[in-house]
């Protein structure tokens, strides 16, 4: 029999997990040992701090104070406490109640009469009583009649002030007026007229009005006075002396400061180019102007010469590689096969259907600008071997490509002579933008759509018989643009749109017509109420209706006695 001593309560329950006691009857040998305690009441017991002691509690409630404590100095901790039970200020006597002053209890008739009394010494009372007007006959006296007595004196009407600005006075009586105390105005005010000499009462019977004082000045229009002041006396060559300055001085001067009649360049002299020289590059004009680009002309009829261009061939290789066309050696494949008699050459017709059956990417107009670059002078045969290395943008393009081309491209002569333009061709296949990038916009119908919002116009709800004026609602019935600056006679009366289709009685249209000085019989009146009630649905009739008919049978009437003179 195997015994197993246990020392740990740990591994007692690993060798219990592991080994199974074959005879539990039979107790163990060992000696176990008492269970102590474990992490959790290590880790959780509490143990009692100690208390501090009472000298250092003064000093650490000034330094340290407990949460919510005063901080008390340490000489007076000893002190008893006399400000906990302190009260400042004055004890609130008890008042009126909010519910008294919101709603006070009735006062009895006495009361009433007692408060009449006590505001009845108030002079504000006497002379505006509560609930009336202000009363202005307290101090007049007993005797003075309110109805008949007048205050103030009566202004006494003289002349209106149209009499006073322009007086019915001729112009020598209104001077001869004016000069009347002209002599007292001028010494009191020193009003004097434009010119007027001042009098000073002097004794004019040594000295008369026009007599001068001093020397004349010496003076001369030309302003040679002028030239001998401003240059010194005795020297009169110093102003025909050239003046020296440095050349540094006067080059500086040149450059920075403007001169007459040229143009101010403070960097001239810094570039070295002639003067004829221009700046900039040249830009080169479009083959095409507004005309074309508003009538939507294809380059074949825009163009004003085919000479071959570096830019719009650049254009086309780009295309193609946006495109990602690479079939360029089948293509040539293809029109050496067409090309029988092996001359390297090929009619455009063929070029086309060649081009065609590839399905290469490029626009009608770029292939035939392509075909005109490589027809040889005087033939009519396009050289398919260039037009392909043209094309093919796998592949650098050579300069005696190029030169090939552009021999090939140039007119007959040498010439760049513009090729006289066609007529514009009329449109008849206009497409708008829209429809060439393939919009849906307009492609399903809009009318069985949810509409969405308030329209401007509320033609969808009846108007107001009478509109208000804060009313701003357009309900279809007011006038346009073309009534507002044109408005009718009628609206002068006070007659609007409205007045004349209102529907009327046979009584009242007759009577409107009669008052205007339309007369007519019985009969006659019947006659046009009828025609006129059987085109309305309802059988009502109008002002504009009745008068439309009347019009109507007076044109025919005239067409009649037009008819029987002829």
């Amino acid at each position: 029999k195997i015994i197993i001593t246990c020392t740990s309560p740990i591994s007692m329950l690993v060798t219990q997990s592991r080994v199974r006691d074959r005879n539990p009857d039979i107790p163990a040998a060992g000696k176990q040992w008492p269970r102590g305690p474990g992490s959790k009441e290590c880790l959780l017991q509490q143990q009692d701090r100690p208390s501090t002691p009472e000298e250092v509690k003064r000093f650490r409630s000034f330094n340290r104070p407990d949460v919510g404590m005063p901080r008390v100095f340490p000489v007076a901790s000893k002190d008893p406490s006399v400000a906990k039970d302190l009260c400042h200020g004055v004890t609130s006597k008890e008042s009126l109640a909010v519910k008294d002053l919101v709603n006070p209890p009735r006062a009895t008739a006495f009361q009433a009469l007692k408060e009449q009394q006590k505001e009845s010494l108030y002079s504000s009372n006497k002379m505006s009583p509560l609930g009336k007007s202000h009363d202005h006959t307290l101090n007049l006296p007993e005797n003075l009649d309110l109805d008949k007595a007048t205050f103030g004196k009566t202004t006494i009407k003289e002349d209106s002030a149209g009499s006073m600005v322009n007086p019915a006075k001729t112009q020598d009586e209104v001077m001869a007026e004016d000069q009347l105390g002209r002599d007292l105005y001028k010494r009191s005010h020193n009003s004097l007229e434009v010119g007027e000499m001042v009098d000073r009462n002097y004794d004019w019977s040594k000295f008369t009005r026009d007599m001068m004082y001093g020397v004349p000045t010496p003076h001369d229009n030309t302003g040679i006075e002028v030239r001998k002041a401003m240059h010194w006396i005795g020297d009169p060559q110093n102003m025909h002396k050239a003046q020296i300055v440095p050349k540094m001085v006067d080059d500086f001067r040149e450059r920075t400061q403007p001169q007459l009649g040229k143009v101010h360049d403070s960097m001239a002299e810094t570039l070295l180019v002639p003067k004829s020289h221009t700046f900039g590059v040249a830009i080169k004009p479009d083959d095409f102007g507004a005309g074309q680009l508003l009538h939507s002309e294809a380059p074949s009829v825009y163009l004003q010469c085919w000479r071959f261009d570096k830019g719009v061939l650049s254009s086309i290789r780009n295309k193609l590689k946006k495109e990602k066309f690479t079939g360029f050696e089948a293509l040539l494949n293809g029109l050496k096969y067409l090309d029988k008699d092996g001359s390297g050459t090929l009619a455009p017709d063929l070029i086309r259907k060649q081009f065609f059956h590839y399905d290469v990417p490029l626009t009608p107009d770029m292939l035939e600008l392509l075909i005109h670059w490589c027809t040889l002078n005087g033939q009519q045969q396009v050289g398919y071997a260039d037009l392909i290395a043209l094309v093919n943008w796998k592949e650098e393009l050579s300069a005696d490509l190029r030169a090939r081309v552009e021999q090939y491209a140039t007119p007959p002569g040498g010439s760049q002579d513009q090729i006289p333009r066609p007529p514009p061709p009329i449109l008849t296949n206009y497409l708008p933008t829209s429809q060439k990038i393939q919009a849906t916009a307009d492609s399903a119908p809009s009318h069985n759509l949810r509409v969405f919002g308030v329209p401007t116009i509320r033609s969808d709800i009846p108007a107001p018989r009478i509109k208000r004026v804060a009313d701003t609602t357009n309900y279809g019935d007011e006038p346009g643009a073309y009534s507002l600056l044109y408005p009718s006679l009628y609206s002068n009366m006070g007659l609007y749109g409205e007045d004349f289709f209102a529907y009327r009685s046979q009584e009242e249209i007759r009577g409107l017509f009669e008052k205007i000085g339309v007369a007519m019989a019985p009969e006659v009146f019947q006659k046009l109420w009828e025609i006129a009630a059987s085109r309305d649905p309802n059988n009502r009739v109008s002002v504009e209706s009745f008068r439309a008919i009347m019009e109507e049978i007076q044109a025919q009437r005239i067409a009649e006695m037009a008819d029987t003179e002829r």
